[in-house]
């Protein structure tokens, strides 16, 4: 879209997180003693409740061995909308610094657009015990969000905290038909998971490390001490930009005639990191730098070639 092709992996990455959150509950059967019987393992997978309910209902019985036993847990994304709460400046960006065989790059992404994720777990156990046993792992940590870290886009390094924060929790009770009909309760626990879109990253950026500024005495042919004018050069040949000023008079900002004007400068400042316009400095670092002011008497002309003032 827009001309850009790019692919973050960042919703496969949302839905693989909430999955994983959820693979390691397990089911335990004790006896009058409370001594464990047996302790399994709940799987989990990802899929709509209704494809779950088709096959448990396709064999009741559990008696082939492509059955699916329960209790299991599934879990799908039911739907994302924009969280306007959480916008960030849109012209804001993230950098990245980089150095590969001895290159110094930058990467540049702009902010990211904040999305709320919709999903839904759902228990699907045979007894009433099962589904409390699962509930019971989980629902603890949520109170009502369960903070997640994610390097989120490792080509930029970012790593954010996820907010995942539940909803509500329903059951289900599948009870129905002959008494030989299989019951099937089913335990439906909805999330709200707060993250990110990330936009194209930008490669190739450049960082300015020196700035370097030329006054220039313009002044009419009949002036004597005082200037009467002021102009500002810019980067536009042939063009005539001007401010109309309450007096009447013009504040003339652009009057080339063939390009730049590099002549009869009397003044310059240049802002350069202290170590040399070669000193590596990444975004985001501090460093310190040094000013410095000359003043040209008679003025001078600058030398685009050479980058010197003679």
């Amino acid at each position: 879209m827009l001309g850009q092709t790019f692919y973050h992996q960042t919703i496969r990455k949302y839905v693989a997180l909430f999955g994983t959150l959820f693979n390691d509950i397990n089911i335990e059967k004790k006896d009058s003693g409370g001594n464990v019987l047996s302790r399994q393992k709940v799987p989990i997978a990802y899929g709509p409740k209704q494809k779950f309910l088709t096959r448990i209902n396709q064999d009741a019985s559990l008696d082939r061995q492509v059955a699916i036993q329960l209790p299991r847990l599934g879990f799908e994304m039911t739907g994302m909308a924009y969280d306007p709460v959480r916008k960030l400046n849109t012209m804001g960006s993230l950098t990245h610094k980089e150095t590969i065989n001895g290159n110094r790059n930058v990467k540049k992404m702009f902010n990211p657009s904040p999305y709320i994720f919709d999903f839904s777990l759902y228990a699907f156990v045979e007894n009433a015990e099962d589904g409390t046993q699962i509930l019971e792992q989980i629902l603890p940590f949520f109170t009502p969000e369960f903070n997640v870290t994610v390097n989120i886009i490792t080509d930029m390094g970012i790593s954010i905290d996820i907010p995942i924060v539940i909803q509500s929790a329903t059951s289900e009770d599948s009870y129905e038909g002959e008494f030989s009909a299989r019951r099937t309760i089913i335990w439906t626990i909805s999330f709200m998971m707060k993250g990110f879109i990330y936009p194209d990253i930008k490669t190739g950026q450049k960082i300015i490390k020196t700035i370097e500024v030329a006054f220039k005495e313009v002044a009419d042919a009949n002036a004597t001490d005082v200037n009467n004018e002021l102009h500002l050069e810019t980067s536009t040949p042939f063009a005539r930009d001007q401010f109309l000023l309450e007096t009447g008079s013009y504040l003339l900002t652009e009057d080339s005639t063939t390009e730049l004007g590099l002549d009869n400068i009397i003044a310059s400042v240049k802002i350069v990191p202290e170590g040399g316009a070669n000193t590596y400095i990444t975004p985001g670092d501090d460093f310190d730098a040094n000013t410095t002011i000359t003043f040209y008497s008679p003025p001078v002309d600058y030398n685009d070639a050479t980058g010197t003032y003679e």
